[in-house]
């Protein structure tokens, strides 16, 4: 997603230092938040098993691991904006272009970027298809916000096994 600004040669040049932060951490605080809420829901279950005798099988599984993970990256989303804020506030702009141009210039960054964006375009639609198809006993934009938090930790993911197994990310 940041790399779809303009990288400058130098970071005192470095234009638009505050959305590429911004962008930044939200993306990354988002994909943290739906990657904690996707261990909560298991657990979940298996709390509400114990106490309320609920059935730990796939229908019961997968809306409430979407619905956790959507929570997560709503969240996550605004919890990013808010540390962003906080870190940033009254910092000179030098320090905005550093921590945006060292942000555009490593490659890393750049890749999970890419891959959380590939990944959270097709967790979402395959949330919406999934609900639009009556599979799941939830709303479209619920399991398109859930199905997008699973994709981004499973791009993020798919992207670090490519990398170990000797297949360059893209």
């Amino acid at each position: 997603m940041t790399s779809l600004f303009p990288h400058a040669p130098y970071a005192e040049d470095q234009s638009r230092a505050h959305e590429i932060l911004y962008l930044h951490v939200i993306r990354a605080a988002a994909m943290m938040g739906s990657g904690i809420a996707m261990l909560t829901a298991p657990v979940s279950l298996l709390v509400s098993r114990y106490r309320h005798n609920t059935p730990f099988d796939q229908p019961t599984f997968i809306p409430r691991l979407l619905i956790h993970a959507g929570r997560g990256i709503v969240i996550g989303s605004v919890l990013g904006g808010l540390m962003t804020w906080g870190r940033m506030r009254g910092k000179e702009e030098i320090e905005w272009q550093d921590r945006s141009w060292r942000i555009l210039e490593n490659k890393g960054e750049v890749n999970t970027d890419w891959w959380t964006i590939d990944g959270a375009a097709i967790g979402a639609v395959a949330g919406v298809f999934l609900a639009r198809g009556g599979r799941l006993p939830m709303s479209v934009t619920r399991s398109a916000v859930g199905g997008a938090g699973i994709g981004m930790n499973a791009g993020v993911n798919y992207m670090f096994y490519s990398f170990n197994n000797g297949r360059k990310p893209a």
